[in-house]
């Protein structure tokens, strides 16, 4: 159930970033974001409820190379969002877009998706690995924001944040994640 007004939700996603769970979770998926999550907790603080991230590392392996764009993805009020897509337009080389959500059964094709880490193989070949659509059906729209536990009554809008360039780590000083939290220190 949707249980909070937003600033409680912000209050309880910094907490849940801090908590021994989420960390347990952290250091099972990828142990390199433990370093970004300080950035993150302040990111959070400022109003944009982080629901999913990466932090443009590059890995090598024999016979391949793992390249990742740092991205971020939350909630924030609608009453904020314009200002802060335009200002990471304006003052960054980051993209930051509005995620809509439709119904379930509207098609969306993965194939059109943003790629966010990619596999480049030795002999040329590359693939894509993971990727994140720029609308949402209806049902994973909720699961977000029922994970947030934000009031069905909260005007909020999801929002994508991607870098340009591929394995740009995110908490350096022209890194998304700084970006993103100057953005949000310049108006909230």
């Amino acid at each position: 159930m949707y249980k909070m007004k937003f600033k409680d939700a912000v209050a309880e996603s910094v907490k849940k970033l801090s908590s021994s769970d989420f960390i347990d979770r952290v250091k099972e998926e990828d142990e390199t974001m433990l370093q970004h999550l300080d950035i993150l907790k302040k990111i959070n603080k400022r109003g944009f409820i982080t629901t999913e991230s990466q932090a443009g590392r590059k890995r090598t392996g024999e016979g391949y190379t793992i390249h990742e764009r740092a991205y971020v993805s939350g909630f924030m009020l609608e009453s904020n969002a314009a200002t802060f897509i335009k200002d990471m337009a304006v003052h960054t080389d980051k993209n930051a877009i509005f995620v809509p959500h439709c119904e379930d059964s509207v098609y969306i094709p993965g194939k059109l998706d943003i790629p966010l880490t990619i596999t480049e193989r030795k002999n040329g070949k590359v693939e894509v690995n993971t990727h994140s659509s720029s609308t949402l059906p209806q049902y994973v729209w909720e699961s977000f924001r029922k994970e947030a536990r934000i009031n069905k009554d909260q005007k909020i809008v999801l929002i994508f944040c991607w870098d340009s360039k591929w394995d740009r780590n995110a908490s350096k000083p022209s890194g998304l994640f700084s970006d993103v939290l100057k953005m949000l220190e310049k108006n909230y």
